[in-house]
């Protein structure tokens, strides 16, 4: 089985039974241990790399995962958004084109609890799998209950190359 086909099996499966998509940094990991796969049976040419953000790589398993789904560049960039899928467009209400360059952090609102965002950016700085979850905001400014599984996407070095972000609506506290 390909890498593509298993990264599509698991969310697949993950997202049809009980509880989230992506309970913990283990399913997180997974995933980006998947892409790190998909990415490295890729031409060279497609990996993009320093401030070229080619993702070239993707596959139609990752623009139709039944999740939100992003990659990011390198940390030292700033994470910079590469890819989106159709999920992230459809629960962000955000198009590709409006945040590719940009941080997730557009998503960041009044509401967005700080320690939920430290969790994030502790996990960039010591380059680990995180799970949170945190209220961010559509496109048109309404809230929305986020839960967010960031994990490191390692090159054919072990160097971490990009970071995906899985994002996946919960209810609203009442």
């Amino acid at each position: 089985m390909t890498a593509s086909a298993e990264l599509a099996d698991l969310l697949r499966t993950r997202h049809n039974s009980d509880g989230p998509t992506i309970p913990s940094t283990d399913v997180a990991e997974s995933v980006a241990t998947l892409l790190s796969e998909i990415r490295q049976t890729a031409p060279a040419r497609t990996h993009g790399g320093g401030d070229e953000p080619a993702l070239d790589w993707a596959t139609g398993e990752m623009d139709n995962a039944p999740v939100s789904m992003a990659i990011s560049g390198p940390a030292y960039a700033d994470n910079p958004i590469w890819y989106v899928n159709d999920a992230f467009e459809a629960l962000t209400g955000y198009a590709e084109p409006e945040v590719i360059g940009e941080n997730l952090r557009l998503l960041q609102g009044p509401e967005t609890a700080a320690d939920a965002v430290a969790d994030l950016r502790e996990a960039v700085d010591i380059w680990e799998a995180t799970v949170v979850e945190l209220d961010n905001y559509h496109a048109d400014g309404s809230r929305f209950r986020n839960r967010v599984a960031l994990a490191p996407i390692p090159d054919a070095t072990g160097t971490i190359s990009n970071w995906v972000g899985i994002q996946e609506e919960r209810p609203l506290d009442s």
